[in-house]
């Protein structure tokens, strides 16, 4: 890929960052290309590197016991571009599921070595990295949040037994008195789960 579309690609994946942090960015990361069927993150896996999806399409599977039978799934699939592993990078986890590459596809890759020292070169850079980072999970934990809830609460007969079922999967909650919802949330009429 050419680099002036490389540059226009992160700063559209990285919005926060100036033109010239872009480019000190890129000239840092490592440009790579992985073939349709390329594995880019492996599930179980305690690297720390980051991905900077330029393109292409891929697939998330994730694999778990149940019972003791194994079971994989394919559990989703998006377009580039976009960062991939992200967490890694900042909290040296374990990978929580595998990716795999379905076309061809062009990535920026930067390991925690590279990434440790625009910490201490490009500080703003790296302040940035991890915003962006933070905001990714944020939206994540959210949609998986709320498409959680509306399932268990729109496929329950009523919102007594919507609750419930809340419960058992997330903790005992109890229901609260009108009075003590308007004190706590005044006007703000929560999450809508009818539409």
């Amino acid at each position: 890929m050419e680099n002036a579309e490389i540059i226009e690609i992160v700063s559209q994946v990285i919005p926060d960052l100036e033109a010239d942090e872009v480019s000190t960015l890129v000239d840092i990361m490592e440009q790579r290309h992985a073939q349709a069927g390329t594995i880019m993150l492996s599930q179980g896996d305690s690297d720390s590197h980051l991905l900077l999806l330029l393109n292409g399409d891929f697939s998330v599977f994730w694999k778990c016991r149940v019972n003791l039978t194994t079971v994989a799934m394919n559990i989703g699939n998006f377009p580039g571009p976009g960062l991939l592993g992200e967490v890694n990078l900042v909290l040296q986890a374990s990978r929580t599921a595998t990716v795999v590459s379905r076309t061809e596809a062009d990535y920026l890759f930067l390991d925690v070595e590279a990434y440790n020292k625009i910490i201490q070169d490009h500080p703003r850079i790296a302040i940035k990295i991890v915003t962006n980072i933070a905001s990714l999970i944020q939206n994540r934990s959210e949609r998986t949040r709320r498409t959680m809830y509306q399932n268990l609460i729109k496929e329950s007969p009523n919102p007594s037994v919507g609750i419930s079922r809340l419960g058992r999967w997330l903790g005992k909650w109890t229901r609260v008195s009108e009075d003590m919802s308007k004190r706590l949330f005044g006007s703000f009429e929560g999450e809508n789960f009818n539409s």
